[in-house]
């Protein structure tokens, strides 16, 4: 029998629950946060502890209260009330209602901060869909970087995804380098048009902080987020990376730099001193004469490219077809090796690496970054480079000089210097007009600039002149051509 009475025991229930409640309340008590939001010590262990580790939210988002969305949240529906103002983001969106759009989509992160398509799919969706929807062009920007900072603020919450880095990595990059707007944007990137921007000092319009706190350029930017993302993919022990093939994940930081040196090249930033946050390449074989001429910041920065893309994206190893391991930039004795781990025989290595090579376009880019580096090519753009802006200040007429004797021009001198080391470099690199058609398009344009002086100053054309064959050779892109000198000089000249 009971040697306890009735009131003895339930004396006992009742120690019991104090002493139950104790470690309950020190563990289970919400998070006492003070005005940084960082979590105090003491009560609310386990709320604490979801906070470090991003396990779970408290918060109820900022949901109006008269809303069927707030009835949802209330009945522990996160996921239905989330789809509720998904439906009224679009309905927003769909009427131009862009304050309340933007409020909406902050409240569904606040219900559902760790499920990564919101905000992969929204941070989208500011930075495209609704940019677009602007006239000007400054507009367009703001919604651009209203994207941009989504994503880092989905960064923020979820620090250990590599795929939400990425992602703003990727829409810096190609809205700023490759969209309709990108002249601009490239600009404002630097030079923010907002006024709240501007300088008090020197009245120039600086950065947007939240975007690029350094003050350098977009390229660099993204690249910077490339590597962040690249490191967490490294901590987080997993092989491959949701959402994305791992073989082109992995690339972001050196093409970011492939693209930042094409852009140097393309804007005529041959030389001139580096940003702090650009990469600088090792020691040159060129000699400092060589380097000057052809442009150190472009050829450094080339050169930089080339030896991250053989060496750690070339070197990094992957997991392919049927998940056979495999290197980008391997040697016959680097398959041979990995058909001995992965247990397969030399040829069916030799495919799958080959399948993956072929992929990414990575001959093409070895190639490109290649030629790109050398002093020759980078000569040939130079030299290009200043003579149709020689050509559009007028610097295209030959002169008499006061024994009488012509006086070439300033364009033709450079034209013919450009012709002359595209000749010298399709000479040391026989593919060059056959597999990149931006070379063939550049050398054949500056035949164009060429003829047209010659026609200006009422001239003979050479007999033999260099790229001649090159020109005769393709008929088919001289209308093409043409229309591209007449957009040129006509928009310089404006």
């Amino acid at each position: 029998m009971n040697r306890f009475t009735s009131r003895q025991r339930k004396l006992l229930y009742a120690v019991g629950i104090v002493v139950l409640l104790g470690p309950i309340v020190y563990l289970g008590f919400p998070s006492q946060q003070s005005a940084t939001a960082a979590s105090s010590s003491g009560l609310g262990r386990l709320s604490q502890l979801r906070h470090d580790y991003s396990l779970g939210e408290a918060t109820l988002g900022e949901v109006d209260p008269s809303s069927s969305a707030m009835n949802l949240v209330l009945l522990g529906l996160r996921g239905p009330a989330a789809s509720v103002l998904h439906l009224k983001a679009i309905e927003y969106q769909e009427r131009k209602q862009w304050a309340k759009l933007r409020t909406t989509v902050d409240s569904i992160i606040l219900l559902q901060p760790h499920y990564v398509q919101i905000w992969k799919f929204q941070g989208w969706n500011l930075a495209y869909n609704v940019s677009r929807e602007w006239d000007k062009v400054d507009d367009r920007f703001y919604w651009v970087k209203e994207g941009i900072k989504f994503l880092q603020h989905g960064t923020e919450r979820n620090n250990t995804i590599p795929i939400l880095e990425h992602n703003v990595g990727e829409v810096i990059d190609k809205k700023m380098g490759v969209s309709d707007e990108k002249k601009f944007f490239r600009e404002f990137f630097v030079h923010d048009p907002d006024e709240k921007y501007k300088d008090k000092v020197t009245g120039i319009n600086g950065p947007d902080i939240e975007i690029n706190n350094e003050g350098i350029d977009s390229y660099l930017v993204a690249r910077k987020h490339f590597q962040s993302a690249n490191v967490k993919d490294d901590n987080d022990g997993i092989v491959e990376v949701k959402g994305m093939t791992h073989v082109f994940f992995r690339q972001g930081p050196v093409k970011a730099l492939l693209n930042y040196a094409d852009a140097l090249t393309k804007e005529g930033k041959f030389s001139g001193a580096a940003p702090a946050s650009a990469p600088v390449a090792a020691a040159s074989d060129e000699t400092p004469s060589e380097m000057n001429s052809a442009g150190s910041l472009t050829a450094s920065v080339w050169k930089q490219a080339y030896d991250e893309w053989m060496n750690d994206y070339g070197k990094y190893p992957f997991l392919g077809r049927n998940n056979h391991k495999y290197i980008l930039n391997s040697t016959e004795a680097e398959l041979a090796a990995m058909a001995k781990e992965n247990g397969i025989n030399v040829e069916e290595q030799r495919s799958d690496w080959n399948f993956s090579v072929n992929m990414v376009n990575y001959r093409h880019w070895r190639d490109y970054a290649e030629m790109e580096s050398d002093p020759v090519t980078i000569s040939a753009h130079k030299s290009f480079v200043e003579a149709r802006t020689a050509y559009a200040e007028g610097r295209g007429y030959n002169s008499v000089a006061p024994d009488g004797t012509t006086q070439i021009s300033e364009a033709q001198k450079l034209l013919e210097a450009s012709m002359d080391r595209w000749v010298e470099a399709a000479a040391k690199y026989p593919r060059l007009f056959n597999d990149f058609e931006s070379y063939l398009e550049e050398a054949l344009l500056s035949v164009r600039y060429w003829k047209a002086v010659h026609q200006n100053n009422g001239t003979t054309e050479a007999a033999d002149y260099p790229l001649k064959s090159l020109w005769e050779m393709h008929p088919e892109m001289h209308l093409e051509i043409d229309r591209q000198f007449l957009i040129e000089s006509r928009s310089r000249k404006k």
